[in-house]
């Protein structure tokens, strides 16, 4: 049983005139951009969250067990529980619907319009589930421990990163392998994945670069990001670990920088901006990007010219966060929980 606390923030109001110009001006084009999976057109047609911290509530839901990604099926969530082998279905209110058993070490999700794609990171493969949570299919990533990490439904197709297997694949929705291009760099190489609604970006970790891939996964462009005075090339476990796409410009998280870049589409870097300890997750709602810092336990919100405007407590360790039908929904590693903010 989920158990959940309710509570109000008393932050500090921040209402930027620049940054209700920017809300006012977000057109139903620029959603169409970024629009390109299902959940996220569900999203488009909700309200971005209040500006202002005082009229947001946080709701923590506990007893789920090492939950490590999230998506929205327009109904209900689905949380990948890593430790467990398992995936939760979970209303809006936080109310367990349903605990389905998936393949080893489940680590993204990805809703296709129909069902739910799981990278199992621990058995090279993906899982396909319907809403049901039958499993209706399983899928070879590669051969042998590929540990696919992300997942992105784009133009019909299933996209997966694999970071071991230093590959990206493009599958049709019956799970058969179209395209496949190796990714250049040491493993763990690609990371992360996210669309524009034209091409697909990827965050390759231990090379600290993004790429931009065009309709058959192939390279078009590279682009340093997260660099520092002293890159520490020899630690495959610090780079750029998400990215998000907000229809001018990509937002890159880079963990042992403690910080987010902001890049055009041309790969010029335009800003790096402080977020907290260790960022592992970034989200875009519409109107402002969300990181999850994972080593401060919070959730920073930024406005779009990377002005740090509200600060949320979360559960210990959050390491995913998704923009759900008007609401932030954040996975916490550490304490077993989901913290949900809305208006």
């Amino acid at each position: 049983m989920i158990k959940a606390k309710r509570f109000s923030m008393s932050n500090r109001t921040f209402r930027l005139l620049a940054i209700l110009v920017g809300v006012a001006l977000v057109s139903s084009a620029c959603f169409q951009r970024v629009a390109d999976q299902p959940h996220e057109i569900i999203q488009a047609n909700s309200s971005p969250l209040s500006l202002s911290s005082d009229d947001l509530t946080v709701h923590t839901f506990t007893g789920i067990s090492s939950p490590r990604a999230i998506t929205y099926d327009g109904v209900n969530l689905w949380v990948a529980n890593i430790g467990m082998n398992t995936v939760t279905k979970i209303s809006e209110d936080g109310i367990v619907v349903g605990v389905y058993k998936v393949g080893n070490s489940p680590r993204a999700l990805e809703f296709d319009g129909k069902d739910v794609w799981v990278a199992n990171s621990g058995k090279g493969s993906v899982d396909k589930l319907n809403l049901k949570g039958e499993l209706i299919g399983t899928y070879p990533i590669g051969g042998g421990y590929t540990a696919p990490t992300s997942l992105l439904y784009h133009r019909g197709h299933i996209w997966v990163a694999s970071s071991w297997g230093d590959t990206v694949r493009i599958l049709d929705l019956d799970g058969k392998t179209l395209k496949t291009t190796r990714i250049p760099g040491l493993h763990p190489a690609p990371w992360a994945l996210a669309t524009d609604g034209t091409s697909v970006w990827l965050a390759s970790l231990h090379q600290s670069v993004v790429h931009e891939l065009g309709e058959s996964a192939e390279i078009l462009h590279t682009y340093p990001v997260g660099l520092g005075s002293e890159t520490p090339w020899e630690s495959g476990g610090r780079g750029p670990v998400d990215l998000v796409h907000d229809g001018a410009n990509l937002w890159v998280a880079t963990n042992w920088r403690h910080l987010v870049s902001k890049m055009n589409s041309n790969g010029e870097l335009l800003g790096e901006y402080p977020v907290g300890a260790w960022p592992m997750a970034i989200a875009y709602d519409g109107a402002t990007i969300w990181v999850a810092s994972y080593r401060d336990d919070k959730v920073v919100r930024l406005d779009l010219e990377g002005k740090e405007i509200g600060t949320f407590a979360t559960g210990r360790n959050p390491i995913a966060i998704e923009a759900i039908a008007g609401s932030i929904w954040i996975a916490n590693l550490g304490d077993n929980s989901l913290t949900k903010i809305t208006s």
